[in-house]
């Protein structure tokens, strides 16, 4: 069996509401509940979550809820922590528990043929831990990442290196694009994964998806991409289609 876990903590930061800020007239944590809903490798669909608000929503979408586990003294806890609460919890309670997809709840980018997808690359290689999405970097490289130094001034991240200007040269590098995480519900007991994402096992085979750059919420110019991506869905379309 295989269940769908969606992350959607709350807290007291600035743009905690985020999961239910409505995208085309619709709560954003919904998008990722009904794409997990829809796929046809998950039989459940879970919530965890620490807002009434979002709790609200996912029950109105139809979701099981699990509550956030809170820290010491009420602190925060980290994504990890969640997520091997929540897969342990679950696992408790559902007898033949195998493989779980795991997603935020402030994206609209993933819908049930991603899902489906990840899960079916788990389920036919069985000597991966998991299944990631990811996109490559190119003008956004690791080599041209810049921090700013104590005196305020631009320097290259991590301190001088010597980087060649050619872009082709540079080894290819890929980040998470906030889509899907798919993994084998053990690896959440060996916390020895790739970081920060210790719960995905060593083995993580990547889908590498054609946009560049992952699209959680963080800020209105993310709600103008996700109103616009739901609203176009023939362009959605044929990114997927070049990219193949």
């Amino acid at each position: 069996m295989n269940v769908a876990i969606i992350t959607a903590h709350a807290g007291a930061r600035p743009g905690a509401n985020k999961h239910i800020w409505p995208v085309h007239g619709q709560p954003m944590v919904q998008y990722p509940i009904r794409a997990a809903q829809d796929a046809r490798r998950v039989r459940e669909v879970w919530v965890t979550t620490d807002s009434e608000g979002i709790a609200e929503a996912a029950r109105e979408a139809g979701a099981k809820l699990i509550a956030a586990p809170a820290g010491p003294a009420g602190d925060p806890v980290g994504h990890g922590d969640v997520v091997k609460h929540v897969v342990e919890h679950i696992d408790a309670h559902v007898a033949d528990l195998e493989n779980v997809v795991l997603l935020l709840g402030s994206t609209v980018y993933v819908d049930s043929e991603i899902i489906d997808l990840a899960l079916g690359i788990l389920e036919d290689r069985k000597d991966l831990d998991s299944v990631m999405t990811v996109w490559e970097a190119v003008d956004d490289h690791p080599y041209r990442a810049l921090q700013i130094s104590g005196d305020g001034l631009l320097e290259s991240f991590g301190g001088s290196r010597k980087v060649a200007r050619e872009r082709p040269s540079y080894p290819k590098a890929y980040f998470y694009d906030q889509g899907v995480w798919a993994f084998r519900k053990q690896t959440v007991a060996c916390q020895d994964g790739l970081e920060p994402w210790s719960w995905m096992g060593k083995r993580i085979h990547p889908i590498v998806r054609p946009w560049v750059t992952g699209r959680d919420l963080h800020s209105p110019i993310d709600l103008f991409f996700s109103e616009h991506w739901v609203q176009h869905p023939e362009v959605v379309k044929k990114l997927n289609e070049d990219n193949h």
